[in-house]
């Protein structure tokens, strides 16, 4: 009897709820960015989570605590300080309360049911945060200082040796940058297990600006929640990595980023993001976001861009010239030189920064600019999916002289050097500016009846000898010369095929008659070597390099449907043009449904709802795939894509032939059923 009641007490005593017990400041391992959790008050009624919260912020009632070791949940009961959805002020201090935890609890998660995983908390453990004794900090700092520590301060508080003889120039980039390989080391601080599959991959875009080509990586997460990815760089660059924005990186260099996928209080990224390597990499990537922030004369914004906009050219045309005007300024300014001079920057780094921060303002000036233009034509989609395109009788068009004739005052340092390979923005600088109306004009010569008998480029601001020029004869030589390489692949080039050959051999001779930097010439004349390869061996796509897991992937997708020609249309609701896309194709789907050939729309899997919904109320026909997005980064990686829609077509053995492909009439199609 008496071994029976110690049992009974004993089990009593051990599912007892903590009570009487208040934790400040608790350790939490994963904390979102909404509320500031400050203390935790156990009681026998209730577990009370008080905090501050953000502004927009709310206590919404479908919260639950959850035992992180067993699952068990804690309902929420009420809260106190605002009332349950509404949303609060900045600052707003209010009181959570849930049922009382069970005595054996030590770590739980705080859950809002449905919402965003990185809207919750994970490991808040029922212990306050300890702060490291000197001893301990004196042990960690002995031998590598603290990944968190390496940020603005910390770079520049290192020695150096001004030089203050600098000023920004072009001469020493006349010559494009070599390339070679480099590694960037990712490592995530508190990733907690409940939403590390969140992060399971990453994938790199390498950009060639010279050839207007892209390498996608792609890098798993290892056991230590970092990423590694190897890269080969054509020069010094910024590379895009999602969900990480834009990384320098120089050839030869490691850099190394510390970073959380923990939000700031301010909601501008991450909490922390700090770098570390061997080359200049990690200085750049530190000092050169807060140098433009504060020198950068940075002031688009798209709502009020729009609205301007919606205005017309007399509220446009004299934001455009200050804009310009501004980009000069930032050349001419002593305090931002100052800036560069008294920081760590090498003669190559302070020139990035300098050219990222006028690349950024002459990048408003040109988003101003075409969306201006956008309202030249108004647009209207017809019922079979097709837009129609109409004139605006009220479109003024813009002075481009204005504008431009400032920007070139500065024409050798902005658009005469080579360190637009290198700046901040990676593709957009240079994308803006050769489709622009200083690089991209053209005159027409007609005939007395009207018709364009001839077109030729214009040269009105004379960039003929510059950089940029020479970058604008690159990327359409090799748009010639992929664009004939495909059509050849397919069957399209006919009898003519021996005149469009001499046609691109002709044209590359111009184009290398015009190009002044040594490097880009090279890179044109290594581009035809291929090119003639390519075309008198013929060369299919067949996924070679392909991993194992990649091949499965594949087969996994294409296996069921061999015996058909497949066209693969990656796409995702976000995106404008791939649903415009499908809505034309809707006819040519239907006019080969009893052909064998499969149209394939993929997408991501947590889209799913949303995207047969939309393809229900559409009609949109063909083959409905969902999959995973560590599946999609790994196709981004397998077929070398960043943006959508993107066209894949596949030939009735399953076997890839066109990475990039157009689909344009059903007569096309039946065409390529036939040849393939």
């Amino acid at each position: 009897m008496r071994l029976k009641t110690i049992l009974f007490f004993t089990l009593f005593f051990s599912l007892q709820i903590i009570a009487g017990k208040v934790i400040k400041n608790p350790e939490i391992e994963y904390r979102a960015r909404w509320m500031t959790i400050t203390e935790i008050e156990l009681t026998k009624e209730a577990t009370i989570i008080r905090g501050t919260l953000g502004q927009g912020s709310s206590i919404i009632n479908n919260t639950v605590l959850r035992d992180r070791n067993s699952g068990k949940e804690y309902k929420f009961l009420r809260v106190e300080g605002i009332k349950a959805h509404e949303q609060a002020v900045d600052g707003t201090t209010c009181s959570v309360y849930f049922e009382p935890l069970d005595a054996e609890v030590k770590e739980f998660n705080y859950i809002e049911v449905g919402n965003n995983m990185l809207g919750n908390y994970y490991g808040i453990k029922l212990q306050s945060k300890t702060k490291q004794s000197k001893r301990e900090v004196a042990n960690s700092g002995a031998r590598e200082v603290n990944p968190e520590s390496l940020d603005f301060d910390y770079y520049m508080s290192q020695p150096y040796t001004p030089n203050t003889k600098w000023h920004f120039s072009n001469l020493p980039y006349k010559s494009a940058f070599e390339g070679g390989k480099a590694q960037i080391k990712i490592h995530i601080k508190k990733l907690p297990k409940e939403i590390a599959n969140m992060v399971l991959s990453v994938t790199a875009r390498v950009t060639n600006q010279i050839t207007r080509q892209e390498e996608t990586i792609l890098a798993n997460i290892d056991e230590n929640n970092s990423f590694t990815l190897d890269l080969n760089l054509p020069y010094p660059q910024f590379i895009y990595i999602n969900s990480f924005g834009n990384l320098f990186i120089t050839p030869g260099d490691t850099l190394e980023m510390f970073t959380t996928i923990e939000t700031a209080p301010d909601n501008r990224g991450p909490r922390f993001k700090t770098f570390r390597s061997k080359g200049e990499s990690a200085v750049i990537n530190t000092l050169l976001p807060k140098l433009i922030e504060k020198y950068g004369k940075k002031e688009y914004n798209y709502k009020e861009a729009s609205g301007m906009i919606a205005k017309g050219k007399d509220a446009v045309q004299p934001v455009l010239g200050r804009w310009a005007n501004q980009a000069n300024e930032i050349i001419a300014d002593e305090e931002f030189r100052q800036a560069l001079i008294n920081s760590p920057l090498s003669t190559f780094g302070k020139d990035i920064v300098m050219m990222s921060a006028v690349t950024n303002k002459f990048i408003e000036v040109e988003d101003v600019m075409s969306n201006y233009q956008s309202n030249q034509y108004t647009q209207t989609q017809l019922k079979d999916g097709s837009v129609k395109l109409e004139n605006n009788p009220n479109y003024v068009p813009l002075e481009y002289d204005l504008v431009y004739g400032i920007l070139l005052k500065n024409k050798d340092l902005i658009f005469n050097n080579a360190l637009v390979l290198c700046e901040f923005s990676q593709w957009v600088f240079v994308n803006r500016t050769l489709y622009s109306q200083m690089l991209d004009k053209w005159n027409n010569d007609r005939d007395e009846r009207g018709n364009i008998i001839n077109q030729y480029r214009c040269d009105d601001y004379g960039m003929a000898g510059t950089f940029m020029n020479d970058l604008w004869l690159s990327q359409h030589i090799v748009g010639e010369m992929k664009q004939t390489q495909k059509d050849d692949k397919l069957g399209q080039l006919g009898e003519y095929r021996s005149v469009r050959l001499d046609y691109i051999a002709n044209s590359v001779g111009e184009s290398l008659a015009g190009i002044q930097n040594i490097k880009v010439a090279q890179t044109i004349t290594n581009e035809y070597r291929n090119f003639v390869k390519a075309t008198e061996t013929g060369t299919g796509e067949s996924g070679t390099g392909w991993t194992e897991e990649q091949k499965a992937l594949w087969n996994k997708i294409v296996s069921s449907y061999k015996g058909n020609l497949l066209l693969l249309d990656f796409w995702n609701m976000g995106c404008g043009p791939c649903r415009s896309g499908m809505m034309s194709q809707k006819k040519i789907v239907e006019e080969l449904k009893d052909e064998p050939v499969k149209f394939l729309y993929i997408n991501t899997d947590d889209e799913k709802e949303a995207s047969e919904k939309w393809m229900g109320e559409k009609s949109i026909k063909g083959e409905h795939i969902y999959i995973t997005k560590e599946e999609w980064r790994q196709f981004q990686t397998m077929i070398n894509f960043q943006a959508i829609p993107r066209c894949v077509l596949v030939g009735k053995n399953g076997k890839l032939i066109e990475r990039d492909f157009d689909i344009t009439s059903a007569s096309e199609i039946g065409e390529l059923i036939k040849r393939f």
